[in-house]
């Protein structure tokens, strides 16, 4: 645990550029292909967070070749393949729900293999079932469970793919069918692989990493399932891991509520991640956001004319940004219900009842349901409250679960000027929690500030 972060307003508009570290999505779905790929493949712009540490840390661990250089943001990796050099191995996860997911598919390749697996205790809550009873249904492993049925810790004994057909639900996390995309066309035979209910955006950024590591274009039939030939992964010699748009939502968010503009290069017209599609949601707030020479440029001509009336918004496949929407609603007017969001139960924390309980003490109105949160704005009870705690010689401080996603949302909350004196009125408990997707966060913001 951190110390509580006071957040300093900003007291101008923006008028900046900004490099965000790369998308941890991509860095750890490129790390599991460049293993499986035969020959080294350099990944560029990857980013060094605690998720994609661990999944480097892990496939070391299991023998392979890798090189990273954190200043150069460059990681090269020896690719085996598609065999495993290691037939056993401890190998912890964190609460890094893309290596979980990946690893454990990616270590059924090694028939013979036996894998002891395990996470931190809030990853030992996710959901993992769909995964391994695919793995099972497919005679790729058996498990034995050291806890719970279907969750960590377990031990994997890989039996290796030699194709076959399964079901899979990946209602709770498309990261569970993507494991498998990634991994089972790297073994002897091919398989079909049956998912109906999947987010489509994170599905769709697996297939376009698979095809420049030399795997053929497929997409689901009419069912949703899909036909997988067994594949030999090739090596693109070096791969370039585009910025992370979850998290320029959190400023993309700040230009919205700050006005003026701001620059985020090394992104195109059409970027490979589905969250670029938040900017839809701000251009109803007037966001506008103008692409040029694989540059966006963020602005907003009037940002004390953003607020709104009531809107409902689904957030079921971009739900990472809903945090961002969420916590910057007391700014925005009127009232919003978000949707979609049921399986954000299940990711680092309850996303859904930790952001109506912050939202609460923030003095907003928040009524929750299984998939959705329905936020009705109190901006002056916020200021109320923003002022007895300064009263009290202290500011609001917002509680971030472990979840860095809470953590940098509400840092943009705080960085709005509420009572208009440019002093903090906001503290986030556990600013560290970033580290697990942008460990520079903190200081990135401090710049554009200072801007």
């Amino acid at each position: 645990m951190n110390d509580p972060l006071p957040i300093t307003p900003f007291k101008h508009p923006l008028c900046s550029a900004i490099e965000l570290p790369g998308s941890k999505s991509i860095t750890n779905r490129a790390l599991i292909l460049a293993a499986l790929a035969k020959g080294c493949t350099t990944l560029e712009g990857a980013l060094f967070s605690r998720d994609t540490k661990i999944m480097l840390a892990a496939l070391e661990q299991l023998g392979f070749r890798c090189e990273s250089n954190p200043a150069q943001k460059t990681i090269s990796v020896q690719g085996e393949g598609g065999t495993i050099p290691t037939d056993t191995a401890e190998i912890h996860v964190g609460n890094a729900g893309t290596a979980a997911r990946f690893l454990t598919a990616f270590l059924a390749l090694n028939a013979g293999g036996c894998y002891k697996l395990d996470g931190d205790p809030a990853m030992r809550e996710r959901p993992m079932a769909g995964l391994l009873d695919a793995l099972v249904e497919l005679n790729a492993a058996e498990f034995e469970f050291r806890g719970e049925v279907g969750h960590f810790p377990f031990t994997l004994k890989a039996k290796g793919f030699k194709g076959g057909t399964a079901t899979v639900d990946a209602s709770s996390s498309s990261q569970i069918l993507s494991a498998l995309l990634l991994a089972a066309p790297a073994g002897d035979g091919p398989v079909r692989l049956h998912s109906p209910d999947v987010r489509p955006f994170y599905v769709t950024l697996t297939h376009k990493i698979r095809e420049a590591f030399g795997a053929a274009p497929i997409k689901a039939d009419k069912n949703g399932t899909y036909t997988l030939a067994a594949t030999q992964y090739k090596s693109p010699s070096s791969y370039a891991i585009e910025p992370d748009l979850s998290a320029a939502s959190y400023f993309l968010a700040l230009t919205t509520t700050q006005g003026g503009s701001l620059k985020i290069p090394k992104v195109g017209a059409d970027p490979l991640q589905g969250d670029a599609h938040f900017v839809e949601v701000l251009n109803h707030h007037g966001l506008r956001v103008d692409v040029e020479n694989n540059e966006w440029t963020a602005s907003i001509s009037d940002p004390s004319d953003i607020q709104r009336g009531h809107r409902e918004i689904d957030f079921n496949t971009i739900s990472d940004t809903f945090l961002t929407y969420a916590a910057i609603s007391p700014l925005l007017g009127g009232s919003v219900r978000i949707c979609g969001i049921g399986h954000t139960r299940h990711q680092e924390t309850d996303r859904i009842a930790g952001m109506a309980t912050e939202l609460s003490k923030l003095g907003q109105l928040v009524k929750e349901e299984d998939d959705a949160l329905t936020i009705m704005i109190k901006p002056n009870e916020l200021r109320a409250r923003a002022l007895k705690a300064r009263n009290q010689g202290t500011l609001l401080a917002v509680d971030t679960y472990e979840d860095h996603r809470f953590a940098m949302s509400f840092a943009i909350l705080g960085c709005f000027d509420l009572l208009e004196d440019g002093e903090p009125w906001l503290a986030i408990n556990d600013p560290g929690c970033c580290g697990k997707t942008f460990p520079n966060f903190f200081e990135v913001l401090d710049s554009l500030r200072r801007a």
